[in-house]
């Protein structure tokens, strides 16, 4: 891990024709008058506890919808939060009253949080200086100041004039990442081809019985390098946690899952938002519901004629 904590400066550039102020400052690539800067408290959420960057339970971390980016977030500011106050010996929880700066009637006490003023170009945190890590923590996760520079040019930022620069979490994401991945392709080679078509279908993959080799590994392959699911009945799923899933379950339960999957493909069943129907009749709450219903042994008489309405149902396309 770095020594330092850098939070530079976005530039800002605009329009040559524009006579303002603020664009006379961005022609030059400034934010503020060199030697101005910004004075930044920890923010205060509505809920009344402090966005401190060492709260497993902040609500930005339960915000984040990647898994492995919050499992990281989570250990980082968990593991930060211990170090710290084994150091300082002060509670750094995030309604503690160490954040709260009017307690320290403005005075540098050690006990109460000090601003931290930011200026244009980057602003150095040596973390050998117990404070200066410490303040890098809450600075890091405010909300007017970019997770990154890429977070800012995505637009999850608009109104951020700062960005971390923070290599070590991001390659940290990168690498885990990428190591899930690799494991999740190798899972792939070793599967038979009608394992991978029951695996592709249930993820909401168009693949058929006759879908050849090929194009069902380019398909599942290409599923579990995207971010999340772009089609079908698992859109917006994380596609390598939905992968993982069925690569792990059962013989049985995932011959069923397809089986169900394809029953609705081929209008067996059909959905009204979760309830499944056959005809007129609800058949289960949800599909998972029916997945538990056929797999229990005393409905193996459903389970072998759902088996044999998709094959007529295929025989008659």
């Amino acid at each position: 891990m770095s020594n330092v904590g850098i939070i530079a400066s976005i530039k800002r550039y605009a329009n040559s024709n524009d006579q303002t102020l603020e664009a006379s400052f961005g022609k030059r690539g400034w934010n503020r008058l060199p030697g101005t800067g910004t004075t930044l408290f920890p923010y205060k959420e509505l809920t009344g506890r402090y966005r401190t960057g060492l709260d497993p339970e902040a609500s930005y971390i339960k915000r984040i919808s990647d898994p492995t980016e919050k499992e990281i977030e989570i250990k980082r500011v968990t593991d930060l939060k211990k170090e710290l106050e084994e150091i300082l010996k002060i509670d750094l929880g995030p309604t503690a009253e160490f954040w709260d700066f009017s307690r320290s009637q403005g005075d540098s006490d050690g006990k109460h949080v000090q601003p931290v003023k930011l200026v244009d170009g980057e602003n150095i945190f040596n973390f050998s200086n117990i404070r200066k890590k410490l303040e890098f923590a809450w600075l890091r996760v405010y909300p007017t100041i970019a997770s990154s520079y890429n977070a800012w040019e995505r637009g999850d930022f608009p109104d951020a004039t700062f960005y971390v620069v923070d290599s070590d979490i991001e390659n940290t994401v990168l690498n885990k990442k990428k190591t899930l991945v690799n494991k999740a392709i190798v899972s792939l080679e070793k599967m038979s081809i009608e394992r991978r078509k029951k695996v592709a279908r249930c993820m909401g993959l168009p693949v058929t019985d006759n879908t050849n080799e090929e194009t069902v590994y380019n398909l599942i392959d290409s599923a579990i390098k995207d971010t999340e699911i772009k089609s079908g009945s698992m859109k917006g799923f994380n596609s390598l946690d939905v992968f993982t899933s069925f690569v792990t379950m059962s013989d049985k339960i995932l011959d069923i899952k397809d089986l169900v999957s394809q029953a609705i493909s081929h209008n067996i069943y059909r959905k009204r938002k979760d309830l499944i129907y056959e005809g007129e009749n609800l058949v289960a709450k949800n599909q998972e519901e029916l997945v538990k219903l056929l797999a229990d042994d005393e409905n193996q008489i459903d389970l072998i004629s759902l088996g044999e309405k998709l094959k007529s149902k295929k025989l008659a396309k």
